[in-house]
């Protein structure tokens, strides 16, 4: 029973908007992924910006609602210094099918399995998506996020690191 209530949680989370946690700053884990450009990247490239990292499925539909908004915020506020950075938990093709349908307008990364580490390296021990993580100017991970990031989550918690 225990078993079944928790699977219901981690189905049901990110579509009420899930657990947020505001962390003691601390340096994110360095990774090296390939990009949908056909490039590899590393997060040092987005040094100064505020890094919106985004954690995401192709089959995950919460994740493609949040994804437009994604895109509005990266258009909206990528003068002021955000970067909005996803990473696609998926097969390289399946990504590229959602980023071609939703006009993804900021970098897409992507691990090729949805089991890989670097999501359980920033902080998502359950493997949940979408999941975010909020890195400052001075490239510290201030907040993370299970769940959709609605417009009042970005106001209260990216928009004040974009000061």
């Amino acid at each position: 029973m225990k078993r079944a209530v928790l699977a219901l949680v981690l189905l049901v989370a990110p579509l009420l908007g899930g657990a947020a946690e505001t962390t003691a700053p601390r340096r994110p884990p360095a990774f090296i992924l390939p990009g949908l450009d056909g490039r590899q990247h590393e997060l040092g490239e987005w040094s100064g910006k505020v890094v919106l990292l985004n954690f995401w499925a192709s089959w995950c539909s919460p994740c493609q609602i949040e994804i437009r908004d994604l895109a509005v915020f990266q258009e909206q506020y990528g003068s002021r210094g955000l970067q909005v950075i996803g990473i696609g938990m998926d097969d390289e093709t399946k990504l590229r099918n959602v980023q071609r349908t939703l006009g993804i307008n900021y970098p897409v990364l992507f691990t090729g399995s949805p089991v890989h580490p670097v999501m359980l390296h920033f902080g998502n021990h359950d493997g949940v998506v979408p999941y975010t993580v909020v890195i400052s100017r001075k490239g510290e991970m201030v907040y993370t996020h299970i769940g959709v990031i609605t417009r009042e989550i970005f106001e209260e918690q990216v928009i004040p690191q974009l000061k």
